[in-house]
């Protein structure tokens, strides 16, 4: 098992984290957020175009006990407005509205046109009713309101002729039987006071006026129902959309699939779109945030030679067109321009592409070297980029994983080891074919190489998976083609301000003899004394 330090990125705090991610969810799917969102708004609007016209109308009515001085019936009597709501909706008062409207209207059709409410803190009913036709809503509401205050007036007028009755008939019972006199003046009395009896149900505070525009369809109501909906629904469907993506989404998700640190991020850089192209973007833009990148990328290397004695670094990818051979060769560059002696060895015996970088021949390489045609230092190639050397692959090998794996590539690297600071091997994608595999056991460490934009995750893991079945250690990741602007948190030095420098003319900075003389003189001891 391979000790913590290799694998165990720096965490942030979790919280912060979190917040950053959600953030970063809705920020890539923003489109399908606004999208949906667009849909539903469009939808209300359309389907509040096709609905009837409803206007309503409002009247107000203050309620108060009925019978306001009955004697002994009167004083005390309470109030209850919420049955007082419901009997202004009960089918009795809807008859009385309906024989008011006129026209064959039903009581139950008055009953399904009605909402009434109670007024906050205030014995007050509202009756609201609606209609097609604004002048119908009006009379509806004033037709609902007076029909209430009639049905009570007609029930507390029955209920004081019921005690008529009633005294009257007890009156005439003591008149047969010769009742005491005392008796019959009492009933009298009695008599006289609920005849007296005052009664009001209440009164129209407000009548109801023709509406001037309609209640229903109400379109700004609808639109930011609408609209909140569509953005509640836009949102559950970017989290769903980004749980079924399996790409990569940033440096925290990248550190946490491979198990490794992401040591730089490799802007985009405006213009370079085609991955057919080769650049140097350290030589090309010297003070661009990309070559600002790779110098991060060398500080971290420095740090891990000292720290852990690390000389040879292979550089992979999962897949073809990651950008593991941009990485290695601005990497070998930066590690040069610091005044360290670097080789540079393509090991992609079968689609090489290091050569291009620097615009050499492919002619010449380490195919020949691992077969016996050529020596090493015979194949480095060595010019105006002071300490930098480059083995390119030579000729596309029909056996490459045999070459690879051969004790002439072990011997290869130990001798280099010895004579140079940094070793940059290129190589193979590493689900594609077994070359990087094995080479992985030979070299200190293994630099990690994943596209922003189209590295899909489950690759990530497979090869993850692969490199630690031959015991390969995972120094770090570079997370390459970053959209500096939806991750502009990591390139802050983007804003800082550099003049543009002038580009370097790359295929001209290399001599054609292919003498190498400083390494060569070097490496020749080494293989004779090997010989030997």
């Amino acid at each position: 098992m391979q000790p913590p330090s290799w694998t165990s990125p720096p965490q942030p705090d979790s919280a912060f984290l979190d917040l950053r991610d959600y953030a970063g969810v809705l920020r890539r799917r923003k489109k399908l957020v606004g999208l949906i969102a667009l849909i539903a708004v469009g939808c209300a609007i359309a389907w509040t175009a096709v609905q009837p016209r409803v206007y309503s109308a409002t009247a107000e009515v203050l309620v108060r006990p009925p019978i306001l001085a009955a004697g002994d019936t009167a004083s005390n009597q309470t109030l209850n407005i919420e049955n007082e709501r419901q009997i202004a909706m009960s089918v009795p008062v809807a008859t009385i509205a309906a024989e008011a409207m006129g026209g064959g209207v039903s009581p139950r059709a008055m009953i399904g046109a009605t909402d009434v409410t109670v007024a906050k803190d205030a014995d007050v009913l509202q009756v609201r009713f609606s209609d097609a036709d604004s002048r119908l809503a009006a009379r509806g509401s004033n037709a609902v309101a007076q029909a209430y205050l009639t049905y009570k007036t007609q029930q507390a007028r029955a209920t004081i002729d019921a005690k008529v009755a009633v005294l009257k008939e007890r009156l005439g019972a003591l008149a047969g039987t010769k009742g005491s006199s005392a008796s019959i003046a009492l009933l009298n009395q009695q008599l006289a006071q609920v005849q007296s009896t005052t009664l009001d149900a209440g009164e129209v505070l407000a009548a109801a006026e023709v509406p001037g525009s309609p209640s229903s369809p109400n379109l700004p109501m609808n639109v930011a129902l609408a609209l909140f909906a569509g953005l509640f629904v836009g949102v559950i469907a970017a989290f769903a959309r980004e749980r079924m993506d399996d790409h990569l989404h940033g440096r925290a998700d990248l550190e946490g699939t491979i198990g490794a640190p992401v040591m730089t991020m490799i802007p985009t850089v405006p213009g370079w779109r085609d991955r057919g192209e080769t650049h140097l973007v350290t030589l090309e833009s010297p003070r661009s945030p990309a070559a600002e990148a790779y110098r991060t990328l060398r500080t971290s290397m420095f740090v891990a030679a000292a720290e852990r004695g690390i000389k040879t670094v292979m550089v992979v990818s999962a897949l073809a067109g990651e950008g593991k051979s941009t990485t290695a060769a601005n990497l070998a560059v930066t590690l040069a321009q610091a005044d360290k002696k670097v080789v540079l060895v393509s090991a992609d015996l079968r689609r090489p592409r290091v050569h291009e970088f620097f615009g050499l021949a492919g002619d010449r390489g380490l195919s020949e070297v691992l077969e016996g045609d050529r020596r090493a230092w015979e194949s480095l190639r060595s010019g105006r980029i002071d300490n930098l050397w480059v083995m390119s692959s030579g000729k596309v090998s029909d056996h490459p994983t045999e070459l690879l794996q051969s004790r002439d590539m072990q011997e290869l690297i130990a001798e280099q080891r010895e004579v140079v600071d940094f070793i940059v091997i290129d190589c193979p994608p590493v689900l594609a074919v077994a070359d990087a595999l094995v080479l992985a056991p030979l070299v200190d460490c293994v630099l990690y190489v994943a596209d922003a934009t189209a590295t899909p995750r489950g690759a990530v893991v497979q090869a993850r998976a692969q490199l630690d079945q031959v015991g390969a250690r995972v120094l770090g990741a570079v997370l390459n083609n970053v959209d500096a602007g939806a991750n502009g948190y990591a390139y802050y030095g983007a804003q800082y301000g550099y003049d543009a420098a002038a580009p370097v003319a790359i295929g001209d900075t290399w001599s054609a003899d292919g003498k190498a003389g400083w390494i060569g003189s070097r490496l020749e001891p080494l293989r004779r004394r090997s010989a030997s």
